[in-house]
């Protein structure tokens, strides 16, 4: 069957069950914890990938894991090897393998790309109401509340603030809008390939953890990009 392209709820739900099977502490507490959820993952990249009214057709499919927690990592992958049969909407899925890599080492300066698309919002009035309001790159709060929620979620992280909060996107070489349905609710969020530059010890956090919002839902994973 071909699948559905909103996707991301499904993979989000598999991923917790899974954690669920071999570390059930670690998923009761996400499930009872207020705080952020410290991973992310990818799009599914998809081999012959072709498109149809029906949704996505595809010969094989993998997507990219990260986390700062080794814990998280370790769950995952013992759980999906524990269980490796799962479906997404009415699509059939077998996890043949899992590649586990060093981390990546990130400059004060490079290239990031999204490899699944990066989600921000803030509030605003509309017809007298505090509503969420998405923002894309062109709208300068944009910016603002991706560098706020990178340093909050490195906060409740490490227990402290960073030594360095430096973060800026110099160049956003490309930029897409896209629109998910998750659970119902439409996103507007963002592919972007963009230039940044800042501490170390942030861009290295967001790599693993996430840029944005909804990291565990699937938004903010990057692959460095020459």
């Amino acid at each position: 069957m071909p699948l559905d392209y909103d996707y991301q709820y499904w993979l989000a739900s598999m991923l917790l069950h899974r954690l669920d099977n071999a570390k059930g502490e670690l998923a009761d507490f996400l499930h009872n914890h207020d705080g952020y959820r410290f991973y992310t993952f990818s799009n599914l990249i998809l081999e012959n990938q072709r498109h149809s009214e029906y949704g996505l057709q595809f010969d094989n499919a993998h997507f990219i894991l990260t986390s700062p927690d080794e814990e998280f990592i370790e769950g995952f992958v013992s759980g999906l090897l524990q269980k490796p049969e799962f479906s997404l909407g009415e699509t059939s899925f077998l996890v043949e393998s899992i590649d586990i890599q060093n981390q990546t080492k990130i400059p004060s300066k490079c290239v990031f790309k999204t490899i699944s698309p990066i989600y921000v919002k803030t509030q605003r009035e509309v017809e007298g109401e505090i509503k969420d309001w998405d923002l894309y790159p062109k709208d300068g709060k944009f910016y603002e509340n991706l560098h706020n929620n990178l340093v909050s979620k490195y906060e409740e992280y490490h227990g402290r603030a960073p030594e360095n909060d430096f973060f800026d996107i110099t160049e956003v070489i490309h930029f897409k809008g896209r629109r998910y349905t998750i659970a119902g609710d439409h996103r507007r969020c963002s592919e972007m390939k963009f230039k940044v530059q800042g501490s170390e010890e942030l861009l290295n956090f967001g790599y693993q953890a996430g840029f944005g919002e909804k990291n565990a839902m699937g938004f903010g994973c990057i692959e460095v990009s020459n």
